[in-house]
């Protein structure tokens, strides 16, 4: 095993167990009936609902098809506890498939009040953002819990002030699971990505492919399946259950096994929506929030055994590069740490701070169960995502 195939589950009898869930498809149900006796009922009624008006509706809106795998796995369980822990006075409704806007808008239409709750991505607007793209930092993180649970904890001393300037609260920082290369052609050592073009979201991502030697063409997750089919790229990276969520496992014919980082893909938030809900509510909604990221951050990762097991059955062969090849890749895009911290720190930014502490709590976190991070964003809501909460 290379030292960059990380297990996903610390316990080998929890990641047997994911497998067996993922295989029989229940893990929606279980968590809606089961979610109670994960976390003390004292937590859960901790919040008294006061409220006695109609119930509010919160627009969600995303570029997403309503068949994503991850979106069907966590966010719609979800939606049903927000609703049983409001007593019925917090609901969502969802336009999926970029039904609202167009998939780079969301910042835009929560500040025009098209939607309440949509993707405000920094990756995808670069120029707008400087220390948030530490997020997608070569190897920082060894799944997607950690990654959120990390992302949520810097948000409120190192990247709300850049978010806010968007004119929008965080909703919740969110983000992929690990990032691999999907292909027509093989790519078995890093010559073999010399002159190819590959999807990227941008940030830091697009810049681990330009010193991999590939061209990074970036095209929104909505976008690239008629980017692939059409021959406009040559391939794409991305996360597995994205590979299956955008069918791009249709064309596709090689996975290169690379978990070179993830992409932070965080919500943004209405204010005058958010700022409007009576006090209980305001409460109620930012508590569950703190649960979502989690509970999508578990679905990414089980939701990715999911998508393995799809692009086996249908003869997608799974490239895993030996530790001596994997070292050329690490070496190649390790010095983007150092060059992150340089770019920031020339603004009078506390980059090298934030990598200290990025580092920090990843190791932190690392062998986590998802139960001890459901437990824990239940048990300790984080405080300061938004002022005043």
């Amino acid at each position: 095993m290379s030292p960059y195939e990380r297990p996903i589950y610390p316990k080998k009898g929890l990641r047997k167990e994911i497998e067996m869930k993922t295989k029989k498809r229940f893990w929606p149900v279980l968590l809606v009936i089961l979610f109670p006796l994960l976390v003390p009922w004292s937590d859960l009624v901790a919040v008294e609902v006061t409220y006695t008006g109609p119930p509010i509706t919160i627009r969600y809106s995303s570029h997403v098809p309503a068949t994503h795998m991850v979106f069907k796995a966590a966010f719609i369980p979800w939606m049903q506890l927000l609703e049983k822990e409001s007593k019925g006075k917090l609901t969502m409704k969802t336009y999926m498939s970029g039904a609202l806007h167009g998939p780079r808008d969301g910042f835009k239409a929560c500040v025009a009040d098209i939607t309440d709750m949509s993707h405000g991505y920094p990756i995808w607007q670069p120029a707008s953002f400087n220390l948030a793209h530490g997020m997608e930092l070569p190897f920082a993180f060894p799944n997607a819990m950690v990654s959120c649970l990390a992302g949520e904890e810097l948000y409120p001393r190192y990247l709300k002030k850049e978010y806010e300037k968007m004119e929008v609260y965080l909703a919740k920082y969110q983000t992929t699971s690990a990032y691999h290369i999907l292909t027509k052609k093989p790519v078995r050592k890093l010559e073999d990505l010399k002159g190819m073009k590959l999807r990227s979201p941008g940030g830091s991502l697009a810049e681990m492919l330009k010193r991999f030697g590939a061209t990074p063409i970036f095209i929104t997750t909505a976008e690239v399946y008629n980017a692939f089919q059409r021959g406009t790229v040559d391939g794409a990276i991305l996360y597995d259950n994205g590979f299956v969520s955008f069918r791009l496992h249709e064309m596709g014919k090689y996975r290169t096994e690379l978990a070179m980082g993830i992409a932070g893909i965080p919500y943004c938030l209405n204010r005058k929506t958010f700022d409007n809900l009576p006090k209980d509510l305001k409460r109620v909604f930012y508590n569950m929030l703190r649960r979502l990221v989690i509970m999508e951050a578990i679905a990414y990762e089980e939701e990715d055994l999911e998508a393995r097991n799809i692009m086996k059955k249908i003869g997608i062969q799974t490239i895993t590069l030996p530790p001596q090849e994997m070292e050329k890749w690490k070496s190649a895009i390790d010095p983007l740490w150092e060059d992150f911290i340089a770019k920031n720190e020339a603004l009078d930014l506390p980059a090298r701070q934030l990598v200290k502490d990025l580092r920090a709590l990843s190791t932190k976190y690392a062998h986590w169960t998802p139960d001890q991070f459901i437990k824990h964003v239940t048990d300790h809501p984080l405080p300061g995502i938004i002022d005043g909460m």
